[in-house]
């Protein structure tokens, strides 16, 4: 095992013993956190022990850096620096969350010109990343389900609702919260001077780790007075169902009696 592929291991095991003991004190948000950090690496800093320090960089995608709060962070850090220490990092001092870079081709100029000469009119930001974007009425649609809500909502605006008490529909627009997230709701319909949100919700919404960020970014919206309303694609098949649920969820919503 060369030296560089040694380094790798050590701090796989430095992650997984981290992983472990906080699965043992009873932490199970920290652990199952750091299940999908995407890398983890290094770098030599000033001060903590008067000297060269070592801090470690735990890199995770962009819409998960929210979810280290700082209680988490504090909660992971302290397992964190007592294993690497244990294991002979005798400078550890710091565990720092960064976004981890992506990956970008020899021709990442021509693919991205591409895209910025085709963007779509909303602030959706993630399906810019991608080669291609599925759009509608020049809005960009993360997915072929979304779509599906997002026509039937349509129907509903242009032929339910009279034109006095009708409805505004914003595919995947970008938001900022209070505690410094940035996320894009899937879905977001204005109406009566309010406001409510539809996710769409693959069968992957209901692993524990997703089911958790879920529930983290429902409450970070009741705090801001805005219900979400969650779509299981299962419920999506039946035209009719999904017309009659979608205008409950708005007469509720937006029009309380």
């Amino acid at each position: 095992m060369g030296i560089e592929e040694e380094e790798a291991w050590e701090l796989d095991m430095v992650l997984g013993q981290t992983v472990a003991l906080l699965e043992r004190r009873g932490h199970h948000e920290a652990w199952r956190l750091l299940l999908d950090a995407t890398g983890l690496d290094t770098e030599v800093t000033e001060g903590g022990f008067g000297g060269p320090s070592l801090a470690f960089i735990l890199l995770v995608e962009p819409h998960m850096s929210p979810l280290f709060t700082d209680d988490v962070h504090e909660l992971i850090q302290d397992a964190f620096l007592e294993v690497a220490r244990r294991r002979g990092f005798r400078n550890a001092y710091h565990l720092l969350i960064r976004d981890a870079l992506p990956e970008v081709g020899e021709d990442w100029r021509a693919q991205y010109k591409s895209l910025a000469a085709a963007r779509p009119t909303n602030q959706a930001r993630r399906e810019r990343t991608g080669p291609s974007v599925l759009t509608e009425d020049g809005l960009a649609l993360a997915s072929q389900e979304e779509r599906t809500v997002y026509l039937a909502l349509k129907e509903i605006q242009t032929t339910v609702t009279p034109e006095d008490r009708t409805i505004a529909i914003a595919p995947l627009p970008g938001v900022r919260l209070r505690a410094g997230h940035t996320w894009t709701p899937d879905i977001t319909v204005f109406g009566n001077g309010r406001i409510v949100i539809f996710e769409v919700d693959g069968p992957h919404h209901r692993q524990a780790r997703r089911y958790a960020d879920d529930r983290n970014r429902d409450l970070q919206w009741q705090r801001c007075g805005v219900p979400v309303v969650r779509l299981p694609v299962e419920d999506l098949t039946n035209h009719d169902q999904l017309i009659k649920r979608l205008r409950e969820e708005i007469l509720r919503h937006l029009w309380p009696r």
